[in-house]
């Protein structure tokens, strides 16, 4: 994965954010009831807008899945050339062994290179985990928002529509 996608998916909205948006839209612009804290939106259009939201979180899961997927996988290319590396520092240091007055160079050379494609390694490490911390970061708040957000739309609804706790065990649970 290029870095120019990961810019691109990380400036769009995904589809659960504007369902979700639209959603917090509707209920701002809402006509207030009378003398309360109560407001009136058409039903079938929240009951639609939860339902598409609810709808694609498997998609929004599944998509930051590919993510940590293609880090691993980045990761996992990142060790490969670690080991290439450090193959490679080994042979040079052998033929540079094989000449006979040079042996103790070879050695520094080979331990100095090593010790690089290590730190190389390390730090590609560090980065790679890094980038995965960070998306499973935003992953987690989407997911804590969203779960947040659909409770709250439930509480709502509850007190709206004055369900005791037997209705609202009867209601489906996401």
């Amino acid at each position: 994965m290029t870095d120019n996608t990961a810019s691109d998916t990380d400036t769009e909205l995904s589809t659960t954010e504007k369902d979700l948006a639209k959603l917090r839209g509707i209920v701002v612009d809402a006509r207030n009831v009378p003398m309360s804290a109560s407001c009136m939106v058409n039903r079938a259009e929240v009951l639609s807008l939860i339902d598409r939201i609810v709808a694609g979180l498997p998609e929004e899961i599944e998509r930051s899945r590919a993510v940590i997927s293609e880090q691993f996988s980045a990761h996992a290319h990142a060790r490969e050339q670690a080991a290439e590396i450090i193959e490679s520092a080994r042979n040079e240091a052998k033929e540079i062994a094989s000449v006979s007055g040079v042996a103790r160079q070879a050695n520094e050379y080979a331990e100095t290179t090593k010790a690089q494609a290590d730190e190389e390694a390390r730090q590609i490490r560090i980065e790679a985990d890094m980038y995965v911390d960070g998306r499973l970061a935003e992953f987690e708040a989407s997911l804590q928002k969203t779960s947040s957000q659909v409770v709250l739309m439930r509480e709502q609804l509850a007190k709206r529509s004055k369900l005791d706790d037997s209705d609202v065990e009867a209601l489906p649970s996401i």
